[in-house]
């Protein structure tokens, strides 16, 4: 993969930021909010300071200082301390004071794994699938649409239906709105 801009998403950088809009291929490196509630892309509570996200796009990375929306194509890739995403693109809308992420919408084979916290073993490691996906990182919901899916550890819930939406709340809650089935994996050994 050619990597032609790199750039950030910060105030600090504005010149990088037009520049990265007729690139092909880019990374951007998100400076984090340190103050993150817990959730399925933030399950470990607080990001540490001076966390980083980068963002690296086969095809093209652009921004609108406008518009505050960053765009990313062609094999997305997500890495954060908490979590690793992949998708075909991303847009990212930044808050009027670009304090921090207003929303972030992902489309096209969504794999979003969640980061396991080191200080809670039983903790089982979520990953959803998804045709569209929506992250609000005020509340640290997130809506999955276009065929669906959440695994955690043994259970596995599976849309059945194109129009089926599942909510993830950052408090760990999920729910299911649609045709769904629910797959649970006896682990036991046989005796």
């Amino acid at each position: 993969m050619k990597k032609i801009a790199l750039f950030s998403l910060s105030l600090l950088c504005p010149v990088l930021l037009a520049s990265a809009q007729e690139s092909t291929g880019a990374i951007s490196t998100l400076e984090a909010d340190s103050k993150k509630k817990p959730g399925f892309l933030s399950p470990m509570g607080e990001r540490p300071k001076g966390a980083k996200t980068e963002i690296t796009a086969s095809e093209e990375a652009s921004f609108d200082n406008e518009k505050n929306v960053a765009e990313f194509k062609g094999g997305v890739v997500v890495k954060d301390t908490q979590f690793t995403l992949s998708c075909d693109k991303l847009t990212v809308k930044l808050a009027k004071d670009r304090g921090g992420i207003e929303v972030a919408e992902a489309r096209g084979n969504i794999v979003v794994v969640q980061a396991t916290d080191p200080a809670n073993p039983k903790q089982e490691k979520a990953i959803g699938r998804a045709g569209q996906m929506t992250y609000k990182p005020d509340t640290g919901d997130i809506t999955l649409r276009e065929w669906p899916s959440i695994q955690q550890g043994i259970n596995n819930q599976v849309a059945t239906e194109a129009g089926t939406v599942m909510y993830l709340k950052s408090s760990g809650e999920s729910r299911t709105v649609g045709g769904s089935k629910t797959v649970i994996s006896d682990t036991a050994k046989a005796q």
